[in-house]
């Protein structure tokens, strides 16, 4: 399952990041870490980005990224 799977309201843990380079620093700085739990907050206007919460901070990704991203639901 991916980041990108997760309804609005609904929260989860992050098992695995697939991406690299710039994309995989990026989303290193804005807090996806192994292991830590997130919770999806709510979809933008034609569902891109996702709004996500991070340890108390909210952060956009692309739909595309967090498909990268993989996760298990809580």
């Amino acid at each position: 399952m991916t980041l990108s799977d997760i309804a609005c309201g609904e929260s989860c843990r992050v098992l695995r990041l697939n991406l690299e380079g710039a994309a995989l620093q990026r989303v290193l700085a804005m807090g996806f870490l192994p292991k830590l739990k997130i919770k999806v907050l709510r979809n933008a206007p034609l569902f891109d980005p996702l709004e996500v919460l991070i340890n108390k901070t909210m952060v956009a990704i692309r739909r595309s990224e967090a498909a990268l991203i993989e996760v298990e639901s809580l």
